[in-house]
């Protein structure tokens, strides 16, 4: 079996008994144990409104989780905007565009609703939402799973016409786990003057992502970034932000909301970073929570050093399900697609769904958490997972026949 490095974040800093084998994170992550003290410590806040500090317990918070989710990703914290879910960050682009009757999104087939029901519906504006395959047999019935010789960014941008504005995609696919090439779809769509938008939910706190040719980015933070549910960032490219309606009200002003009832006059009324964008007032608990767990994977080594921690143990799996002939030939797929770049933080079998079923019966007799999507079994490595977690893995998917 290939060489894995220990864990880079430490079973004790979750609430996780040694016998949980936690590999569902693309559906919840783990909150971290200093996250849940932090939410604790300003719910106690919360008790005592006399006490409450105006920049130190509200405004801080808030720049906190700007500034380390912009250190993650590597961005400059003015694009940064909150926002509750990777669903709102979409729909301030997909409601806050500036469309014409007959202008065109293009989204690939399959995605998630999050990433399809906001684009479906500015049919009402006369914008049409044209879906792709990504590959051929993608939605066939029987569907053919993916393989490391596709080339869905160029059946992308193939796909633009003239009157193709945004093109929004999934980075990391929900059910199969395919990662697009960000870098090729940003530079291609730059190219053809159209905007590209990403639901970057499924790769978020596992993967590096170039923002390179990217108009928006927009994730929750209760996957990948460990957080809870109801927080998320959205990243714009500034001259494209400024095409936008804003949508920011009380905390969205240039200068900050002052509590002696006194603002400030100004020309503009909304900023021009990221604050332009968010709508009232955020959950401060989701806030200070979100900031903690993403500064514990900044102190992890950051999404490169997880990244490849991760891809490790995608690896190790692989070469432990190919010797078994009930595996070989999806390992032998999966292994490809890893070996290329094409897979997320989630390992996507494409398996029949009485197989799928037994599998997950097993596992959750053994205190293991796996999930199935649209015929595929997933399995989620992050940066608490080591060696001793893939073994366990292994033994269970090859106890099953």
């Amino acid at each position: 079996m290939p060489h894995v490095a220990s864990a880079l974040l430490p079973r004790e800093l979750f609430d996780m008994p040694p016998d949980v084998l936690w590999l569902s994170h693309c559906k919840d992550g783990p909150l971290p144990r200093v996250s849940a003290a932090a939410v604790r410590a300003l719910m106690d806040t919360e008790l005592r409104p006399w006490d409450l500090r105006w920049n130190e317990d509200f405004l801080d918070v808030l720049r906190s989780l700007r500034h380390i989710g912009a250190s993650l990703f590597g961005v400059a914290v003015q694009d940064m905007s909150l926002v509750t879910c990777t669903s709102s960050g979409l729909e301030v682009v997909a409601l806050g565009y500036p469309w014409q009757d007959g202008d065109e999104v293009l989204i690939p087939a399959g995605e998630f609703p999050s990433n399809r029901l906001p684009w479906l519906a500015l049919a009402r504006r006369a914008v049409t939402c044209t879906e792709v395959a990504l590959w051929d047999g993608q939605m066939a019935q029987p569907f053919i799973p993916p393989d490391a010789g596709m080339e869905p960014e160029q059946r992308l941008l193939d796909a633009i016409t003239p009157r193709t504005r945004v093109m929004a995609v999934s980075w990391v696919r929900y059910q199969d786990g395919i990662r697009l090439d960000l870098q090729k779809l940003g530079r291609g769509c730059r190219e053809r003057g159209v905007h590209l938008v990403v639901d970057g939910i499924q790769g978020a706190g596992t993967m590096v992502a170039s923002f390179e040719g990217v108009s928006a980015f927009s994730t929750g933070g209760h996957k990948g970034l460990l957080g809870l549910q109801g927080q998320g960032l959205l990243w714009t490219e500034r001259a494209f932000r400024q095409r936008l309606m804003p949508v920011g009200t009380w905390l969205s002003a240039p200068d900050d909301f002052s509590q002696s009832g006194t603002q400030k006059p100004n020309d503009e009324a909304w900023a021009v970073d990221g604050r332009r964008l968010e709508a009232g007032s955020p959950s401060i608990l989701s806030c200070a929570a979100l900031a903690s767990s993403i500064r514990l994977l900044v102190e992890a080594g950051g999404l490169a050093a997880i990244q490849a921690h991760v891809a490790s143990l995608q690896r190790a799996l692989l070469a432990a399900l190919r010797k078994d002939a009930r595996w070989s030939a999806e390992a032998e797929r999966l292994r490809a697609l890893v070996k290329a770049g094409r897979v997320g933080a989630t390992l996507s079998f494409a398996l029949p769904a009485d197989r799928c079923a037994r599998l997950l019966q097993a596992a959750d007799a053994q205190g293991i958490s796996a999930s199935t999507r649209e015929g595929y079994l997933r399995i989620a490595f992050h940066g608490w997972h080591g060696a001793g977690d893939v073994d366990r893995c292994a033994a269970w998917l090859l106890s099953v026949a």
